[in-house]
């Protein structure tokens, strides 16, 4: 079944099918974007002690480590997805080394650092008693890093990206996780006024540099090619794999 897009896709023919490996997979990606941003957000408070009679401190952090848990399962079964989905041929070291993969390298490069870290997150999480303080300090800051490597990877090897409901989602996971950050510099290092404004002022250039990109970028005709789909892929079609927003107007999308 194929149906026109209208606005700024104007012409573009999205091929619309039933693939169950391909849903399952962005669903379970999504699910796991949205989870992670409810373990920053969580982590973020409990950075700072915060409480409130109705929020013990104990809870914001008991909701921290079970949303990450839940992120880990849900990015797991989105990993097992993608390399059971025969479309692309991602291979078991793909998911965990970055940047060799033949199907968009950098983005699902993106994906396996993201992997890594969490992976690296719950393990000294587990080894936390035989580990330093410190130690297990940089590493569980470090994995903050997942959010935003899980965003990148999500918008540049999302084949659905420009459907907007999976952009609102993640325009509210982007607004949610800056929200906090902004709270946490207008309430933190009073004593630091010059590491506040440095802090906001990155995050409103993080804002406008990722809309920027996403506009010149995934939403663009001629992302897959972009984005390094293999050329064998392209051939086929759009270089989109078959599910509900491959375009075939003028190239790939």
């Amino acid at each position: 079944m194929t149906s026109e897009l209208t606005g700024p896709h104007i012409g573009a023919v999205v091929v619309n099918s039933t693939t169950p490996l391909w849903y399952t997979t962005r669903a379970t990606g999504l699910v796991a974007l949205v989870l992670l941003t409810a373990s920053m957000v969580l982590g973020v408070l409990a950075s700072v002690r915060y409480q409130r009679p109705a929020l013990p401190r104990f809870v914001t952090s008991g909701l921290h480590r079970n949303a990450s848990l839940l992120a880990l399962a849900f990015t797991a079964a989105h990993v097992i997805t993608t390399l059971t989905d025969p479309f692309a041929h991602i291979r078991v070291q793909d998911a965990v080394i970055p940047f060799i993969s033949a199907y968009r390298p950098l983005w699902l490069g993106l994906g396996a650092i993201g992997l890594d870290l969490m992976l690296a997150l719950i393990v000294t999480s587990l080894l936390r008693a035989r580990m330093t303080h410190r130690g297990w300090q940089l590493v569980h800051w470090s994995a903050y890093l997942c959010w935003p490597v899980a965003v990148l990877h999500g918008l540049g090897s999302g084949t659905d990206t420009p459907v907007r409901w999976v952009l609102a989602l993640t325009a509210l996971c982007v607004l949610a996780v800056a929200g906090a950050a902004g709270w946490r510099l207008a309430h933190g290092w009073p004593a630091h006024p010059a590491l506040r404004l440095a802090g906001a002022l990155a995050v409103v250039l993080s804002l406008v540099a990722g809309g920027a990109w996403v506009s010149a970028g995934p939403l663009q005709p001629g992302w897959a090619r972009r984005s390094g789909t293999p050329p064998s892929l392209l051939s086929n079609g759009s270089g989109q794999h078959p599910g509900p927003t491959r375009s075939t107007a003028g190239g790939d999308r």
